[in-house]
């Protein structure tokens, strides 16, 4: 062994650890989209039905005109796209939207709910007037049908609290206080014999939604806790939950009532870290009956 090889190996060691750690802070600061799948099985289906679910885009782009994302939601034939929340931005051009919309609002039914980046903006009548025009269901307090293939749905949703300058907990129906939105869809699908999905932005809600008559809810608003770390912490921070929220991604479940809460698509803030963004498929299937 010559004087020259023994340097070049007392390098190499040192060499690979610092490889291995650039690949490693490049695979956790990643904001590839992710696709994540669940399944729901209920005796009400009969049918099986596959939703897309969006949250928190925050108006950022996947691609030219929004290309990738619109690629990766065709890839996925879904019978309908959920918009639960922040897909506008109070600071960010709304352009990244309204592509979006450009690429799937003829294409697939879509059902929209507002979050809380919608009302800072000031501009939700504007926004929710443009997301109608585009033929998109605006729901603020609504329950609607959704059919497909013989399988029917109920489909409601509910605006974020911050659009409620009345903050009242007071449960009687009615479109002035979230509470009374709740109670007004918590009515119209109580004892229905059809499946029924709830977009509401906010996961921290989740003791309302677990005494509510729904079978899924679908929220965002947490971004993933924003920093994640592997098999130890499912999230730092989530607003309105705080350091080490509950409710960051993943699915919940709530009594009878199953909550699938998104990660979320932003990328406009704050790095995330073990947390990419995530397009969530939910396929929703018949489950036979137990004897």
């Amino acid at each position: 062994m010559t004087r020259e090889t023994k340097p070049r190996r007392r390098l190499f060691l040192p060499l690979l650890i610092l490889l291995l750690f650039i690949l490693l802070l490049l695979y956790a600061f990643s904001e590839q989209l992710r696709i994540v799948r669940y399944t729901v099985k209920d005796t009400k289906l009969t049918v099986p039905v596959r939703l897309v679910l969006l949250t928190d885009l925050h108006s950022c782009y996947y691609g030219d005109e929004q290309k990738d994302l619109i690629r990766a939601i065709e890839k996925q034939k879904p019978d309908l796209v959920c918009l639960a929340g922040d897909i506008f931005d109070d600071k960010t051009s709304h352009q990244g939207t309204i592509d979006l919309l450009d690429g799937i609002a003829d294409v697939y039914p879509c059902y929209y709910v507002t979050g809380n980046h919608e009302h800072w903006s000031e501009e939700v009548t504007i926004l929710n007037a443009l997301l109608s025009s585009y033929g998109v269901t605006v729901l603020a307090g609504d329950t609607v049908r959704f059919t497909a293939d013989s399988q029917t749905i109920l489909i409601s949703g509910i605006d974020d609290p911050t659009g409620f300058h009345d903050k009242s907990i007071s449960a009687e129906p009615g479109k002035d206080t979230w509470y009374g939105q709740l109670a007004m869809v918590e009515e119209a699908v109580y004892d229905s014999p059809y499946f029924s999905l709830l977009l509401s932005h906010r996961p921290e809600k989740a003791d309302e939604y677990e005494a509510s008559p729904f079978d899924l809810v679908l929220s965002g608003h947490a971004h993933g806790g924003q920093i994640r770390i592997p098999f130890l912490m499912n999230g730092l921070f989530a607003p309105n939950q705080g350091y080490f929220p509950k409710y960051t991604g993943g699915r919940y479940a709530l009594g009878d009532t199953t909550m699938i809460v998104s990660r979320g698509l932003c990328k406009n803030d704050l790095p995330r870290f073990f947390n990419r963004p995530e397009l969530v498929i939910i396929d929703l299937q018949p489950e036979e009956p137990t004897q």
